[in-house]
């Protein structure tokens, strides 16, 4: 039996386990949920560890030969889309040091061309989350001027203001593909799908509120005003972009975030005019795209259906829904995406609602986020079981039948689970984290408002992590508050409550005033008219003495009533070493041993033992000072002090602490600084090796204006560079592409850096929000819908390749077998 097979079967038997449990909405323990956060943490760390052992420094791993590749850029995109991950899983000591990575290696000029959407949503909102969420390490580590300032910032600068030339269009929607080092290429095509027009206003928007520089919000606000401009007569907007616009329209891929971005940021800078956007798009999807709770691909003219497909891209749909309160219908299409990841274990790429079946070379599962996405909205909105369950069962699918000895795969074919050789970024950027969240209940992204910290900026006190967190569409999360805190809104917040407070008279709006404070109170008033027992109670110079006597006597006696503590015993040892220190200033037969805070026989170099013994004798010596401190206050009297058993605790805590520290981080086999520094003089040494060079620079073949030539010269060019050159060993630079009667242009003419020209405009007039604030829902149970397929048997996972079963789907209401 081969390992395919095998895979298959043990797959089979999961996915029915589990799927059996999706029949009817059963509770799912807090011990599961326990184990699942833990299970989807060692998930993590096994493709994390794999790709930093494997693959860094290039883009991603390839999980089934263990090796490494250059995908979107070239700067170790796996590295940076992993960051925040690490911040929320607490890993705060590997998020440092991996941070640090980023910093030192990144190479911003490199002559490299990028996907400006998928550089702008992986790199850059990496970087600003990774920046944002830094507030959860000590504010000691913390660079001067955060949160409006800081290493991990600026990079993120460097790389939108590479992006910026792809802006300078006469429309101001980008190019889909700039130059690192040389700009936006003099023939870039102006094809570009609507979501890479529409997917910067979250990451440009934070740019700007956390730089105080508007020129990055403002492109992205006209970009997104020129595509609001592109709809059709029927309100649709095609999923690609350019003098011929596409004739498409759906929710899924190449228009997705476009859609998801209008909702998120609406609600990140509180623009209504977004939000309003969002909606008109909805009830255009919902009267001519959605049937039956399922998103045809229709014409955006005329509306008429060209494909009946469902694809994975879509899942992120509820996900939208359900962040802006419409939980109801969020879980109705819930509900029928659920049953096509219950029929596969995941969710495939294309599925055709006709013939309830994958899509031919459309069946692969990249281990993509959305389906868990939404899941995890819906849990935060509901609590309800369903999708914890389904989340689960996902996990399983993905242990089961992806996971390599250094990572997980991607699979090819839902059908049989074959496996492709590569593992993207986003499984740990959001497949990961998304699953993490929806089973850490008390993670602090999840926070409503109630709680979050104080800090001191260079702009007065700020108060961060309340919550309300947005999600980029790499899932790398956005708070809020950090962004108030940079922003021009909050400088004018705080002078209106300044001349607010400055100017306000608490006495006269209480009517406080003493009317006689310049009269003769017995002036204006008699002994009669005050009440008797005011009178009664009056004290007169002669008893004031008398008074004072007694209040000095009760104080006298009350101070002969005080009893001095006794000198605390010392605790008895556990039968398994200390896990608190006893009270160090007992008295004891045998001098108390010396206090020892680290291990210096633990594992490591020389140069570490004589650090770690050093510190020990520098704590044996605080803690003697301590001891003599307590011993000086007993012998005065004070029997109150007892510093230096605090002291010890605090230790001892700090010692636990370190311990714990050391066993966990033993578990994450991540290379040291030593092997990557050696993979990175390797790197270089072999970029500069001597090696022939084809450099197609003059070469210009004069072709007719009506064939398409320039694309098959594009085409003959990669062909030649990437196995006719390459099998040679010969480096091969692709040259310019020449249009009839033109001389080969130069570098710098082939390339422009010009970036847009955007009329003046001050951060202030960016900011359209007065404050923040938070609101509760509650949200009704959708199982109290009591829908049938929610309560449907799942057919056994085998059932597909034995005929034995089906999967039941809704049709006008009814169930159909």
């Amino acid at each position: 039996m081969n390992t395919t097979l095998q895979r298959l079967y043990v797959l089979s038997f999961v996915i029915a386990v589990i799927g059996s449990c999706l029949a009817v909405p059963a509770s799912f323990p807090t011990s599961r949920i326990e184990y699942y956060r833990e299970k989807v943490k060692s998930m993590f760390y096994h493709a994390y560890n794999g790709y930093l052992e494997h693959a860094y420094p290039l883009d991603e791993l390839k999980p089934l030969t263990c090796e490494g590749m250059d995908t979107w850029g070239s700067f170790s995109l796996t590295l940076i889309d992993s960051l925040d991950t690490l911040i929320i899983m607490g890993n705060h000591s590997e998020f440092e040091r991996a941070a640090q990575l980023v910093l030192d290696n990144v190479d911003v000029d490199a002559n490299v061309n990028v996907s400006v959407f998928e550089t702008n949503i992986r790199v850059i909102g990496g970087l600003l989350s990774a920046h944002i969420l830094s507030s959860r390490l000590p504010s000691t580590r913390l660079a001067d001027g955060w949160p409006c300032a800081g290493p991990l910032l600026d990079l993120a600068v460097k790389f939108a203001n590479k992006l910026l030339p792809a802006f300078n269009t006469d429309t101001g929607m980008p190019y889909g593909t700039v130059n690192l080092k040389y700009g936006v290429n003099k023939y870039e095509t102006p094809i570009t799908c609507t979501a890479g027009v529409g997917t910067f206003i979250i990451e440009f928007g934070t740019l700007s509120k956390l730089t105080g520089d508007p020129t990055y919000e403002r492109v992205a606000l006209r970009a997104l005003d020129a595509l609001w401009k592109t709809r059709s007569g029927i309100g649709l907007v095609g999923n690609h972009v350019n003098t011929q616009s596409a004739t498409d329209a759906g929710i899924g891929a190449g228009v997705d975030s476009y859609f998801e971005y209008l909702a998120k940021g609406g609600l990140l800078f509180q623009r209504p005019k977004l939000i309003q956007q969002f909606y008109e798009y909805e009830d255009a999807i919902n009267k001519h795209i959605r049937k039956d709770d399922f998103f045809m691909w229709v014409s955006m003219t005329k509306g008429g259906v060209t494909s009946a497909i469902f694809q994975s891209l879509e899942a992120y749909w509820p996900s939208v829904l359900a962040l802006l309160g419409k939980v109801d219908d969020a879980a109705r299409i819930m509900l029928n995406y659920l049953q096509i990841n219950r029929q596969f274990g995941v969710t495939p790429e294309f599925y055709n609602l006709q013939n309830h079946e994958t899509q031919k070379d459309r069946a692969g599962y990249p281990l993509r986020p959305e389906m868990i996405e939404s899941m995890m909205y819906l849990y935060r909105a509901t609590r309800d079981p369903t999708y914890l369950h389904g989340a689960a069962s996902m996990v399983e699918a993905i242990e089961y039948g992806t996971k390599t000895k250094c990572g997980y795969a991607t699979i090819k074919d839902v059908n049989d689970f074959m496996l492709e050789d590569r593992m993207e970024s986003f499984f740990l950027s959001e497949t990961s984290k998304y699953l993490y969240l929806l089973f850490d209940e008390d993670n602090f992204i999840h926070r409503d408002g109630t709680e979050g910290k104080v800090i001191e900026t260079t702009n007065g006190k700020c108060l961060i992590e309340t919550g309300g967190y947005i999600f980029n569409t790499e899932a790398h999360p956005v708070d809020p508050s950090v962004l108030y805190c940079c922003s021009a809104q909050r400088a004018k917040d705080v002078e209106k409550l300044r001349n607010f407070e400055d100017g306000i008279d608490f006495v006269a709006m209480l009517d406080l005033h003493d009317p006689y404070e310049t009269t003769d109170l017995k002036a204006v008033l008699d002994e009669a008219d005050l009440p008797s027992e005011t009178v009664d109670s009056a004290l007169s110079e002669a008893t004031d003495d008398a008074v004072e006597d007694e209040l000095e006597y009760e104080e006298q006696r009350w101070s002969d009533n005080i009893q001095v503590p006794p000198t605390p015993a010392p605790e008895p040892a556990p039968p398994f070493g200390p896990t608190r220190s006893p009270s160090v200033f007992a008295e004891a037969a045998t001098p108390t041993p010396v206090f020892t805070l680290m291990d210096s026989s633990w594992r490591a170099n020389a140069t570490e033992r004589i650090a770690r013994t050093k510190v020990n004798a520098e704590v044996a010596a605080l803690v003697r000072a301590a001891k003599a401190h307590d011993r000086e206050r007993h012998a005065a009297g004070d029997h109150s002090s007892n510093l230096s058993t605090t002291l010890v605790r605090l230790l001892t805590d700090m010692r636990d602490e370190f311990a714990a520290l050391v066993r966990t981080s033993s578990l994450l086999a991540t290379p040291n600084l030593d092997s990557i520094k050696a993979q990175l003089a390797k790197r270089q040494a072999i970029s500069v090796l001597p090696h022939p060079v084809v450099v197609e620079d003059n070469i210009c073949v004069p072709v007719e204006k009506s064939s398409d030539s320039l694309a098959l010269r594009r085409m003959l060019g990669i062909i030649y560079s990437k196995h006719i050159f390459r099998k040679h060993g010969i480096r091969y630079v692709m040259g310019p592409i020449c249009r009839p009667d033109e001389r080969p242009p130069t570098t710098e003419e082939l390339y422009s850096t010009q970036v847009p020209d955007l009329p003046d405009i001050t951060p202030s007039e960016l900011d359209s929000i007065e404050g923040i604030f938070f609101g509760t829902f509650r949200y009704r149970l959708f199982t109290d819908e009591q829908y049938e397929l929610l309560t449907s048997e799942t057919p056994p996972f085998a059932s597909r390749f034995t005929g034995l079963g089906q999967v039941t789907f809704r049709n006008l209401g009814n169930a159909t077998a």
